[in-house]
């Protein structure tokens, strides 16, 4: 107990930390709402204009769905602690966990997941307004069991992402400068996410290749959980490949760290 107490602090300190900042997470949402109206406007304008009712397996609710909750997912399961990572690795502040007894893997975890608690309220709080008004307007069902798909999917694909970040945060202690490699990997997980547009209307080459890498667990999976566009099957078997992928970035994460510390020098520490 006397070992987990101090990641406990971690994770309320985190949380109160959240608490204090919660304005910021509410202006970063209305900020993203501009976003999803342009996208709203654009897959408007595309079935208008479309003779088909349904587009790349996408009907015009389920699409309109998509934009919507992608908006709030993607802004839910980002990280932004890498560069705070890279600042410890650089400025030698990464030294006191080292020489302490405090795994630095648990500490930052904790840190992300209590940062994210009151975010994960924010958005069920959401989506339940927009499921209500969408099945009061549009007739859509939305059963207990995908809520709770759609929350275990969210859970699932903020570990994905964390390990993602902290895996790329081991670059600092190969390269100087690293935040033009966090800033690629960041937009492109936001593209390779199904943050802007569903991963499959890139066509089947394109979605065929994302299917191998772990972005797509982490906002396409669980939006299209919600939207009904997954069934059953579908849904475990992307809970198997988002655990396999938690499994799969762990290790890569020990194998990174374990040489990146053979290479730390501590400067300024």
């Amino acid at each position: 107990m006397g070992a987990f107490a101090k990641y406990k602090k971690t994770f309320l300190l985190s949380f109160q930390n959240g608490m204090e900042y919660r304005v910021d997470f509410m202006l970063s949402i209305v900020s993203g709402v501009f976003i999803m109206i342009v996208q709203c406007a654009l897959w408007t304008a595309v079935f208008k204009s479309s003779p088909q009712s349904v587009i790349n397996g996408y009907t015009y609710k389920e699409m309109i769905t998509y934009s919507i909750f992608s908006g709030v997912v993607s802004k839910l399961v980002a990280a932004g602690f890498e560069g705070e990572i890279a600042n410890d690795i650089k400025s030698g502040g990464l030294s006191k966990f080292l020489t302490q007894p405090q795994n630095y893997f648990l500490y930052r975890f904790f840190n992300f997941i209590g940062g994210k608690i009151l975010q994960i309220f924010i958005v069920i709080i959401i989506s339940a307004v927009v499921m209500v008004v969408f099945s009061t307007g549009w007739g859509i069902t939305v059963t207990l069991g995908s809520v709770c798909c759609f929350c275990i999917s969210i859970l699932l694909g903020l570990m994905i992402n964390f390990l993602i970040f902290y895996t790329a945060s081991s670059l600092a202690f190969v390269m100087t400068e690293v935040w033009g490699a966090f800033m690629a990997l960041s937009q492109g997980s936001y593209l390779l996410s199904g943050g802007i547009f569903p991963l499959d209307i890139f066509g089947e080459r394109v979605y065929r290749a994302v299917q191998y890498l772990p972005f797509k667990y982490t906002v396409f999976f669980p939006v299209n959980i919600i939207n009904g566009h997954l069934n059953g099957t579908d849904i475990w078997n992307g809970f198997l490949v988002q655990i396999i992928w938690i499994l799969i970035l762990l290790l890569l994460s020990k194998v990174c760290w374990s040489r990146g510390l053979k290479k730390y020098v501590a400067v300024g520490g």
